[in-house]
């Protein structure tokens, strides 16, 4: 008896995370909070308008954009199960911010300033391709791994995964202006799991939406770098 009450229990819980209404709510509120934070630590810094000012504002802009997509999107057709889909993803997120952010055991970093107008264009560029990605995506966009409506047009039709060539993108500017043999460690690391989330996600897809395979077939990572291979019988 006890046990069918903690599985009606999880079973409940579950279903309260997992309803596309408090979910989407959560997302919105989540990163409200977040630009919250942002303006509130930062504020002092943004005048007058800098590189850093920019920037700050684009990825402020990009978490705005992250609301609005939350408030607007579709139902999932196929919601996330277990770690690697629902908490997985997150992780993900978060992982570039090691780059940049002080703790305790992070070794000394350095500022490769001979880089810096190719970092800073790398860090600005990436978060401009990523708000591109959530623009077209909007009603689609979800940052666990889970399945609405497949976009094709727009920038997804240079590239499959804008949002983790984007955020990839960033993350080598950051590193640049951050760097040390740790965090070239977590860069690595961060890119084999953006690509890794990037598999599993168009596994799901292509099992509801049978022409998204056609769609990866012809448009690759990069263009035509890193298109699928197609299991459809010759």
């Amino acid at each position: 008896m006890k046990t069918d009450k903690i599985a009606s229990t999880y079973a409940r819980m579950r279903e309260i995370v997992f309803n596309d209404r408090f979910s989407s709510r959560f997302g919105a509120i989540f990163f409200t909070f977040w630009i919250g934070q942002r303006v509130y630590f930062n504020f002092e810094h943004l005048y007058p308008l800098t590189i850093y000012a920019l920037t700050w504002w684009l990825i402020t802009f990009q978490f705005c954009i992250f609301v609005f997509a939350y408030l607007t999107r579709f139902n999932a057709r196929e919601h996330a199960h277990g770690f690697i889909e629902v908490i997985f993803p997150f992780i993900c997120a978060a992982m570039p911010f090691a780059l940049i952010m002080d703790y305790p055991f992070r070794p000394t970093t350095y500022d490769l300033v001979l880089l810096r107008p190719l970092s800073t264009s790398m860090v600005i560029g990436g978060t401009l391709i990523i708000m591109a990605g959530v623009f077209c995506l909007r009603r689609s966009f979800s940052i666990m791994t889970e399945v609405r409506r497949p976009v094709y047009g727009g920038i997804y039709r240079w590239t499959r995964h804008p949002m983790y060539v984007g955020s990839m993108l960033t993350a080598l500017g950051a590193f640049f202006q951050n760097f040390s043999w740790w965090n070239g460690f977590i860069l690595i690391i961060f890119c084999l799991c953006q690509i890794y989330r990037a598999h599993r996600e168009e596994i799901k897809i292509i099992k509801i939406f049978d022409e998204y395979e056609t769609y990866a077939t012809k448009v690759g990572w990069l263009w035509k770098i890193g298109r699928r291979k197609s299991t459809q019988p010759v």
